[in-house]
C-alpha cells in the first residue's frame, strides 16, 4: 500500500497464509491524486516485483522478496485433435497458442506411439505460439497414427514450471506396412469364392474388427497390398488378373476396389511369377518395392517403385530359391528402415532376410524351427497390435487364424489364435 503520510510504499507479505510485519520497500511522496496506484506505482501480481515512478520521473523496480507464483496458463487456444498434411501441405497447419503468466523458455514436442520424438519446436516469452507444419525435424512427413504432443515451459526467473499435453490423430502422412486404410495399421486382404475382395481392418488390438468389401473379382486374382506409388500418400493395390496382367489400382485410403475401379496396367506376362509380395522399402528411397519369384527358375527379382505410378525393370537379387514353400514380404522387422523378407523352407524352418537398402538382401537368419507346417497362408500384415512393430498372420488348413506379434528385433512372439472359420477365403494377401 501507499502510505501517503509517511511517503512510503509499504508491503505486507501474506504468501504463507499469515500476515508478516508491514515494511517499507520504497520512498514515494504523496501525489496530487487520491489513489496513485497504476499511475505512479504498481505490482506484478505474477512475478511479485514492484514498479514505481520516483521524484526524478524515472521508473524503478524493486523486488518484493515474495516468492513468485508458479508458472501458469492464463488462456489458451489449442488446435484440432485430427490433422492431415495432405490438405495444406507445406504451410503451418497445427497452430496453437498459450498465454502464460510470465516469461518462460518453452519446448513443444511431438512423439509417436512408441515414445519416439518426431518434432521439437522451442521458443521463449510469455506468449507461446506453436506453428507446426506437420513435418518431422528433418522436414519429412510423419507416419500415420496417433501422436502425443507435449508443451513444457520453465520460467525465466526460476520457480516451478508449467506443462500440458494432448493426443492427435495424424493421417495423410506416410503409410505403415500393408496399410490400405491410411492410419498406419496393416490391413489383411481376403478374396472369397464369390469374388469379394475385402479389406480386414484392425483397431490396433491384434484382431480384425471390421471390413469393407468390393465384388466382381474372378477366381485366380492375386492382390498385393502395396504402398504409395505417387505423391498423394495413399497406398495403391497391385492386382494380378488371371490373364497375367498386373494392374495398379489407385489408392483410396480406406475403401476396397472393384475390377473397374481406377487403374493402370503395369504390363502382361506376370503369371511367370509364382510369388508377388511387397516387403517394404528394399532400395532405400523411402518407397515400397515389389519382390517376385520366377516360377521356372525360382530366381528372385526386385521391381523398384519409381514414385510416378510405375515399376522399374526387375533386378535379379537371388538365384534358385527352390527350397522355399512360402516367401513373405514382412515390412521392417528390425527397425533399420529397410524392408525384410521371410521364407519358410520345406523342413518348416522360418528364415529372415534383412534388406540392405540398396535392393539386395543380407544372408538369412533363422527365426523359428519346425514352424508353420499346417499353414496354407502366411502374410506379413504390418502392425495390427498398435505397438509400431510389424506382425505376422497365418491361417491353418482348418481355417484358424493366428497372429505372431513382432518384437521389433527381427523375431516374433508365440502365436495367438485370433479367429476361426477362415477356410472359406480363397486367398489371404
Amino acid at each position: 500500500m501507499h502510505d501517503r503520510t509517511a511517503g512510503k510504499l509499504m508491503l505486507t507479505d501474506f504468501h504463507t497464509g499469515t500476515a508478516a510485519p508491514e515494511r517499507a520497500v520504497a520512498d514515494l511522496p504523496a501525489g496530487t491524486t487520491a489513489d496513485q496506484r497504476r499511475l505512479s506505482w504498481t505490482v506484478d501480481k505474477f512475478g511479485g516485483d514492484i514498479a514505481y515512478v520516483g521524484q526524478d520521473k524515472a521508473i524503478r523496480i524493486v523486488p518484493s522478496d515474495v516468492p513468485a507464483q508458479p508458472l501458469a496458463k492464463i488462456e489458451s487456444d489449442v488446435d484440432s485433435d485430427v490433422v492431415d498434411p495432405s490438405e495444406r501441405a507445406g504451410v503451418p497447419y497445427w497452430d496453437s497458442f498459450w498465454q502464460l503468466n510470465r516469461p518462460a523458455h518453452w519446448t513443444f514436442t511431438v512423439k509417436d506411439d512408441q515414445g519416439r520424438v518426431e518434432r521439437t519446436i522451442k521458443g521463449s516469452g510469455a506468449s507461446v505460439e506453436v506453428e507446426w507444419d506437420l513435418r518431422s525435424d528433418t522436414g519429412a512427413f510423419l507416419s500415420n497414427g496417433r501422436k502425443t504432443w507435449t508443451l513444457t515451459a520453465t520460467p525465466e526467473e526460476g520457480g516451478a514450471g508449467y506443462g500440458t499435453s494432448g493426443t492427435l490423430g495424424y493421417t495423410g502422412g506416410l503409410q505403415g506396412h500393408h496399410d490400405q486404410g491410411g492410419y498406419r495399421y496393416g490391413e489383411l486382404v481376403t478374396l472369397n469364392s464369390s469374388g469379394g475382395l475385402t479389406l480386414q481392418y484392425t483397431e490396433g488390438k491384434g484382431t480384425f474388427d471390421f471390413k469393407r468389401s468390393a465384388s466382381g473379382w474372378p477366381s485366380g486374382t492375386v492382390a498385393v497390398p502395396f504402398g504409395d506409388m505417387g505423391k498423394d500418400r495413399c497406398a495403391e493395390m497391385l492386382v494380378r488378373m488371371p490373364s497375367g496382367e498386373l494392374r495398379r489400382y489407385a489408392g483410396k485410403c480406406g475403401a476396397s476396389h472393384t475390377p473397374s475401379s481406377s487403374h493402370t496396367s503395369l504390363g502382361t506376362g506376370w503369371n511367370a511369377y509364382d510369388v508377388l509380395t511387397a516387403p517394404g522399402d528394399l532400395t532405400g528411397d523411402g518407397r515400397v518395392d515389389l519382390l517376385a519369384r520366377k516360377a521356372s527358375t525360382k530366381d528372385v527379382y526386385v521391381f523398384a517403385n519409381d514414385g510416378a505410378g510405375k515399376l522399374k525393370a526387375g533386378v535379379r537379387i537371388r538365384s534358385a530359391w527352390t527350397g522355399y514353400t512360402k516367401i513373405v514380404g514382412a515390412g521392417d522387422l528390425t527397425g533399420d528402415g529397410h524392408g525384410d523378407v521371410l521364407a519358410r523352407d520345406k523342413a518348416g524352418t522360418l528364415w529372415r532376410y534383412d534388406g540392405l537398402g540398396d535392393g539386395r538382401l543380407k544372408d538369412r537368419v533363422k527365426v523359428f524351427s519346425d514352424w508353420g507346417g499346417s499353414y496354407n497362408a502366411i502374410v506379413g500384415v504390418g502392425d495390427i497390435t498398435g505397438d509400431g512393430r510389424d506382425d505376422l498372420v497365418s491361417r491353418d488348413t482348418v481355417g484358424n487364424l493366428y497372429r505372431n506379434t513382432g518384437d521389433g528385433k527381427g523375431s516374433f512372439g508365440s502365436r495367438v489364435k485370433i479367429a476361426s472359420g477362415w477356410q472359406g477365403y480363397k486367398g489371404l494377401f
